[in-house]
């Protein structure tokens, strides 16, 4: 594929977007840089200058920052939003319709998550309130994010399929097991999107409704993973992309606690073997 096809396949999912969610994507206020990584330093540079000026803040000449297929840039006030994309792996169209679909649903999701501000540029930057708390913070945007924008992409591509939790038993003890791996944030997310797009999520309009389904899997019968299961399954039917401080904070101090408990598993288990 080269760059015109890439941004065939990026106008084509912006159009799936403005039908059946009423954004406005279009040639005028959404762009799109190809990069590999020999370039990938160079082209993230020429983009943000050009586009995104206060990204140049970020600590993309560390190690493990291009760690992605595709990132999303939000544009600030009217100006133009963008995605930067990895091209040096080979994708079936398909999986970068997704790819492309989740990325603008991080966009949509920033531009209308909270009245007319940016949730992570508010909260997630404050260091004002204690350390503690902007952790908590940080930790709980970055699951809801990620689950948030997962599950647009979910709901919006039609290549994805709806599978009971049973079919889906080894991919959630995958994800569990991300919590010692460094990457528990994406795992738990992972973990919550594939509960709330099995069959049993799907048919459930209410936590009552869903909860026995769940419980009989693990992770779900964790009363820890249960009530941040509970938390976000109620906040998406009630609210949809929304968001507050303190749901945010909420979810921030659940994660945190199952990390630890992981970590504290993993422990025990170590000892026990020694």
């Amino acid at each position: 594929m080269n760059n015109n096809d890439y941004k065939e396949a990026l106008f084509y999912a912006a159009s799936i977007f403005n039908e059946r969610l009423g954004t406005e994507f279009g040639v005028d206020n959404l762009v799109l840089r190809c990069f590999q990584t020999e370039n990938q330093q160079e082209v993230f540079e020429q983009f943000c200058k050009q586009y995104f000026p206060d990204r140049l803040e970020d600590r993309y000449t560390e190690d493990g920052y291009f760690d992605f297929h595709a990132a999303a840039f939000v544009g600030t006030g009217d100006g133009a939003d963008g995605i930067l994309l990895r091209t040096d792996i080979a994708r079936h169209p398909a999986e970068l319709k997704h790819i492309l679909l989740h990325e603008l649903a991080h966009i949509f999701c920033t531009r209308n998550e909270i009245d007319g501000d940016n949730f992570f540029e508010r909260y997630c930057m404050d260091d004002t309130i204690s350390r503690e708390e902007d952790r908590t913070i940080n930790a709980g945007y970055a699951v809801w994010r990620e689950l948030i924008a997962e599950l647009i992409a979910f709901e919006l591509d039609d290549n994805c399929d709806v599978v009971p939790v049973r079919r889906k038993k080894d991919l959630l003890s995958y994800y569990e097991g991300e919590l010692l791996t460094g990457n528990g944030k994406m795992g738990v997310s992972m973990i919550l999107c594939e509960a709330m797009t099995s069959a049993e999520g799907e048919a459930s309009m209410t936590w009552d409704a869903a909860k026995s389904k769940f419980t009989r899997f693990k992770p779900f019968d964790d009363p820890l993973y249960r009530d941040l299961m509970e938390l976000v399954f109620t906040h998406v039917r009630e609210y949809f992309i929304v968001i507050d401080r303190d749901f945010i904070y909420e979810i921030g101090v659940l994660y945190l606690s199952i990390a630890a408990q992981a970590m504290i598993a993993s422990l025990k288990n170590r000892f026990q073997e020694e």
